[in-house]
C-alpha cells in the first residue's frame, strides 16, 4: 500500500499566514487594547465605540510616600513667614553670624547678596551650617556644614534635619564696609537680638516699620 504523506505548504504561504496573523494582532491593540487599557486612541476608534472611557486616570496617593528625604509634601502647624533682613559689615567688626530657630523637617528658602566691595568676592566668607539648640547639659552640640565658599551672593533652600539654629557665618576681609541683603522665606523662627544665633542683635527690616 502506497505510503500517504502529510501536505505541506509553501513557504511563500506560510509568510502570508505569518503576516496575516501579525497586522491582525497589531489591528487588535490599535483598536482595542490601547484605548480600553492605557486610554490612547490614535485611530479614533475608541472614542467612536466608548472603549476609551473604560481607562480612567492613574491615582498616586501622595500619603503613601514613605517619610524622608522622597517625601513630596510637608504640612506644618506653624504660618508661612517671610523676612528681609540687612546686616552691615564694617571691615573692624570682620565677622559675625545670623541664624534662624526651625524644627527638624521645616523648610526655609533663602537669597542674599553683598554689596558694597564688588570688585572682590573672593574676600567675603561665608559658612552656612547648623546645629543643635539647645543642647542638652553634659553633651556637645551637633554641628552641619551645608556650604563654606567665598562669593557675593547664594540662593537656596534647606530642610532642617534636626532641631536647632541654622543660617550663616559671615566674614568680610575687605577693608570696605558691606551690606549682605538677605531674604528669608519659609517656615521658622527669627532670634531674638543678643540671644546665641543672632549676637549682633540684627533686627528684620519689616520689623522696623
Amino acid at each position: 500500500m502506497e505510503e500517504r504523506k502529510a501536505p505541506t505548504l509553501k513557504k511563500s504561504h506560510l509568510l502570508a499566514i505569518a503576516a496575516g496573523a501579525l497586522l491582525a494582532g497589531s489591528a487588535i491593540f490599535v483598536l482595542f487594547v490601547l484605548p480600553a487599557e492605557f486610554g490612547r486612541d490614535p485611530t479614533g476608534f475608541g472614542r467612536t465605540t466608548g472603549l476609551d472611557q473604560l481607562a480612567g486616570p492613574e491615582i498616586i496617593t501622595v500619603g503613601a510616600t514613605p517619610a524622608g528625604v522622597s517625601e513630596t509634601t510637608r504640612f506644618y502647624a506653624s504660618e508661612f513667614r517671610s523676612d528681609t533682613i540687612e546686616i552691615p559689615l564694617r571691615p573692624e567688626d570682620g565677622d559675625l553670624e545670623y541664624k534662624v530657630k526651625m524644627k527638624p523637617g521645616a523648610t526655609l528658602t533663602y537669597s542674599w547678596n553683598v554689596t558694597g566691595d564688588e570688585e572682590h568676592p573672593d574676600w567675603f566668607y561665608y559658612d552656612f551650617h547648623g546645629e543643635t539648640r539647645p543642647t542638652p547639659p553634659g553633651e556637645r552640640p551637633t554641628v552641619i556644614e551645608y556650604r563654606q565658599m567665598t562669593g557675593l551672593n547664594s540662593n537656596g533652600a534647606l530642610v532642617a534635619p534636626f532641631e536647632g539654629v541654622h543660617g550663616w557665618y559671615f566674614q568680610n576681609q575687605s577693608d570696605k564696609p558691606v551690606v549682605v541683603h538677605l531674604k528669608l522665606s519659609g517656615f521658622y523662627e527669627l532670634i531674638p537680638p543678643g540671644e546665641y544665633g543672632n549676637e549682633a542683635k540684627i533686627e528684620p527690616l519689616n520689623d522696623k516699620g
